[in-house]
């Protein structure tokens, strides 16, 4: 019976020092962690800005890339989230308070978003967060439209837990290069039973080649592809009355 409590309390002291290890450890790490965190953050929406490192261009990467493949460097990064993008804490009318229930916005009184900038520093985009369901999970994205409101510029995806091959197939080149272009008039022009942006199985040319208001389905994951196009649907639907009231201002 003495030598099983010795046992045991050996295992315990020896429990007790791998947590102050493992304690130690995580938090002389918790810097390093979130600075990456911020950084993979900033290329997704950076990617979605449609800014890229010099000398690299969308178009010649793989179709199956994805952001984490984009060649950037830690100080060409961070230039580039300082100077082409800039944080802004936009109201939101209380006029459209009763639009935002049960929403992602409800009860909030004004939205962060993101300008995006030009070389000179003039605002030719916004950035904004996206919140949905995927087949397995919420999916959490990062879409860009133009200061016109008339076109989205680019879609990231910060935060997803789909079918690798399949869903996770939304976060890759391939998928994303439809939403480059897209044509928003259907949020100012709807067409009954249709909603603003569509799906289709297939597409013969990208919006950047013919701007349409459809994207491209992943095959295999049609539950992925109604999710993310849910989110699109209603995320911008608030967004753009938000934006227009605010540029009015």
């Amino acid at each position: 019976m003495g030598q099983g409590m010795k046992t045991v309390g050996f295992m315990v002291i020896v429990s007790l020092a791998f947590m102050i290890v493992l304690a130690t450890v995580n938090e002389a790490t918790k810097p390093r962690v979130e600075k990456n965190f911020a950084l993979e953050q900033a290329k997704s929406m950076l990617y979605a800005f449609n800014v890229f490192p010099s000398g690299v261009k969308e178009e010649t990467m793989s179709p199956i890339s994805v952001t984490a493949n984009v060649p950037w460097k830690e100080a060409e990064l961070v230039q580039a989230m300082q100077s082409r993008m800039r944080k802004a804490n936009v109201p939101i009318p209380a006029t459209l308070q009763s639009d935002l229930a049960g929403t992602f916005l409800a009860g909030k009184s004004s939205v962060d978003i993101y300008e995006g900038l030009d070389e000179q520093g003039k605002v030719i985009s916004y950035g904004l967060f996206l919140y949905g369901n995927g087949l397995w999970g919420s999916i959490e994205g990062f879409g860009v439209i133009s200061s016109d409101l008339k076109k989205m510029v680019g879609i990231d995806f910060l935060k997803q837990s789909e079918t690798p091959g399949l869903g996770a197939r939304i976060t890759e080149k391939e998928y994303k290069y439809f939403y480059r272009n897209l044509d928003l008039g259907g949020f100012y022009e709807p067409k009954a039973g249709m909603t603003p942006v569509i799906m289709l199985k297939t597409k013969a040319q990208t919006n950047l080649e013919n701007s349409t208001n459809s994207v491209q389905a992943i095959t295999g994951a049609t539950q992925t592809s109604q999710g993310v196009l849910d989110m699109i649907n209603s995320n911008l639907a608030l967004y753009l009355k938000i934006l227009q009231a605010y540029q009015q201002k």
